[in-house]
Order: structure tokens, then sequence, then C-alpha cells
């Protein structure tokens, strides 16, 4: 005879001033949605604003990461808060460095940019290839699996 031991899964109690869960997520989407609208305005030939945006963005998670605590940020608590503080400051202000500082660009500035973008893509759309095509002749049906761990230099 078998004994099958069934396991709850325990939750953390929630009180009546308890916020909702997606509360918690509530800064990162701020942040994730601010960058996402910033390049979208930057892939419409809003550079200056779409790049404003992001900058805002990112300044908003370090504010959100320097006073709320962790319980309420979600996937922006990453590392200690100090690390995480000063790095979304400065990515943020070098964003907005960069926002402020180049100049507006003609025409040929900007096919030249689009045709340098479609290269980086080109690149990575080869790169993913060759990863999916090495991938597939490792797991070959041919081809013996080793599962001993690699040496260790």
């Amino acid at each position: 005879m078998s004994t099958e031991v069934h396991r709850r899964r325990r939750r953390a109690p929630r009180g009546r001033g308890a916020a909702p869960h997606w509360l918690g997520r509530l800064p990162y989407l701020i942040v994730l949605g601010g960058v996402a609208a910033g390049l979208t305005l930057c892939a419409f030939d809003y550079f200056r604003k779409g790049s404003g945006l992001m900058a805002a963005a990112l300044l908003f998670g370090a504010l959100a990461r320097l006073l709320l605590p962790e319980s309420q940020l979600g996937p922006l608590a990453v590392r200690s808060r100090p690390v995480d503080c000063w790095t979304l400051v400065i990515l943020g202000e070098a964003v907005a460095f960069v926002a402020l500082s180049v100049p507006p660009m003609n025409k040929t500035g900007l096919v030249l940019a689009g045709a340098f973008g479609v290269l980086i893509a080109l690149a990575l759309l080869v790169r993913a290839a060759r990863f999916l095509i090495a991938e597939r002749r490792a797991n070959a049906p041919g081809r013996p699996r080793s599962h001993a761990a690699p040496p260790r230099p």
C-alpha cells in the first residue's frame, strides 16, 4: 500500500490593507511602458521626444527604487538598492544627455541611420540562424549525446 503525500502550497497572509498582487509590478510596468513608448517615438522619427520619454521612465524607475519597499517593485529590485538606483540614474542621465546634444538629422542622415539599423537587424538574424543550425546539428539523431560536464580550465 503506497501513501501519497499531498502538499499544499503556502500563501502569504493577506490582511485587509494588503495591496493587490498586480500592484507590486506597477512601477516596473510603468518603466517598461515608458521605454517602449520612447522607442516607438524614435522609430517614427521623433528622436528627441522618444529619448526624453525613455530618460524620464528610467529616472522614474530610480525614484521608485529609492522610495518604495522591495515588495512593491517587482523586477526593478535586482541588486542592492544603491546599485539599482545609481544604474538607473546613470542610464537615464546618459539618454537625456544624448537626446539634448544630438543635432537634428537631415534626410540623408535618417536614411543612413535606417540602413545601419537594417544591417544590425540582419546581422542578428544571421547569428540566430547560425545558432539554430548548430543546435540542430548537435541534437541530430545519429550523433551520440554526452552528458558529462565539460572539463574545467
